[in-house]
């Protein structure tokens, strides 16, 4: 009798194996549900990173031209973006539409009324050049 009482006391209660695989596949869910979230996210920020550091070389090239007196070219190819000196990759979910060379003169104006653009998941991002004096105009256009 004391043996009975004392087995009903250690009777340790546990999960099935039913409710952990329950309680396991919501979890799982759960995680890959913010995962989807976080790597959209991701790609957001990465774009617009991107964009900033493409306009910043594209201003770091002028102002090298200008400093060094030389012409420089500023290279958009289908994955990097180049000026001799400093390369920038295009990360995967941006797309160059067209390759193509900027040329910066002496004084750090660019050779051409050219555009650039990006097609990033949700629009296109186009950059307007003005020639001569260098500056440049981000315009972002809704996805055709």
């Amino acid at each position: 009798m004391i043996n009975k009482t004392r087995v009903s006391q250690l009777r340790i209660r546990a999960f099935t194996m039913l409710e952990s695989l329950l309680v396991l596949g919501i979890a799982s869910m759960l995680a890959l549900g913010l995962s989807s979230s976080v790597q959209s996210t991701f790609a957001a920020v990465e774009e617009q990173i991107f964009f900033m550091e493409f306009e910043e070389l594209y201003r770091e090239t002028q102002k090298r031209s200008l400093a060094s007196q030389q012409k420089i070219n500023l290279m958009l190819e289908e994955r990097s973006i180049g000026n001799g000196y400093q390369k920038l990759a295009i990360p995967k979910g941006i797309q160059l539409q067209s390759t193509q060379s900027i040329t910066f003169d002496k004084a750090g104006g660019n050779s051409s009324l050219a555009s650039v653009r990006f097609q990033t998941r949700k629009e296109v991002v186009r950059y307007q050049l003005y020639l001569g004096n260098g500056k440049i105009k981000r315009i972002q256009e809704a996805k055709n």
